[in-house]
């Protein structure tokens, strides 16, 4: 009974490694990717990222906020705390990976109105918040 959700594991496996070398190759690409937010002379939600990452892989935490304190406090941990969910449910002693329900919805639009604010913030001219822009 087992051994078949032993066999399902690996999938979980494989995403955390396709998110692990997608994340290193964006540290390490030589290739410039466009933005549509710095093509409107905005910083967007995840501005600062690849170089946020690539702090974190230094091990500079200070340095990592700097450059995008939303996704290393917020994304970066619900991105390993899903991968856990996933592993848990592919072994079968979790229900789901996302929570069902209310708790769901509300998750979701709690993440969505965290990136659209964060957004506004580091795009505001005024004094407290241009330091969160790039």
């Amino acid at each position: 009974m087992l051994v078949r959700p032993l066999l399902r594991l690996p999938r979980t496996l494989s995403a955390a490694a396709g998110l692990v070398t997608a994340g290193s190759l964006l540290v390490v690409s030589p290739f410039d990717f466009p933005c549509v937010f710095a093509a409107a002379g905005l910083d967007g939600p995840m501005c600062g990222g690849t170089r946020m990452l690539e702090a974190l892989l230094r091990g500079d935490l200070p340095g990592a906020l700097g450059f995008n304190a939303f996704a290393a406090l917020v994304l970066l941990p619900l991105v390993a705390a899903l991968l856990v969910a996933c592993a848990r449910c592919e072994l079968g002693r979790g229900r789901s990976f996302w929570p069902s329900g209310r708790r769901g919805f509300a998750c979701a639009h709690l993440l969505g109105g965290g990136l659209v604010l964060w957004t506004v913030l580091r795009n505001l001219p005024v004094e407290p918040f241009t330091v969160l822009a790039t």
